[in-house]
């Protein structure tokens, strides 16, 4: 019997700047001559298909809870006080729509090696106008 796990992991893009196959494949920094080409091209088919765009009041769902009555401001707060997997900054950016925020998950229980991967494998991807994070599995 193997343990199962399950990962989550987030993209947040400048806003103008749409998450496609090719923008990945430019942070992946994967050239077309690399034998690693086609398994990077279906990660980036495969995160484009499984990520959900976010905006503050669904992240706030996601780590604090019920974000009724609470001003952005106090989400925000909330979110790195109990999260701290974002900084400030970023959440302003978010909430303001600067910043595009996606989220997903990946199980190694699908069979997907796709999947897998991204369970068992750590990602901290930051350039200029893209982040992605995401942290082995658990």
């Amino acid at each position: 019997m193997s343990n199962s796990s399950s990962s989550s992991f987030i993209v947040i893009m400048k806003n103008g700047k749409e998450m496609t196959k090719n923008v990945l494949l430019e942070v992946f920094d994967v050239k077309k001559t690399s034998p690693l080409y086609s398994f990077a091209k279906n990660l980036s088919k495969w995160i484009i298909n499984n990520v959900e765009e976010k905006d503050i009041k669904d992240i706030y769902e996601d780590y604090v809870g019920d974000p009724d009555g609470k001003t952005i401001d106090e989400m925000i707060e909330e979110i790195v006080e109990d999260y701290g997997g974002m900084n400030k900054e970023e959440l302003e950016k978010i909430a303001s729509k600067e910043y595009r925020y996606y989220s997903g998950s990946a199980s190694n229980d699908s069979g997907d090696a796709l999947e897998s991967y991204l369970c068992e494998t750590a990602m901290d991807i930051e350039t200029d106008f893209i982040k992605i994070d995401s942290e082995e599995g658990y």
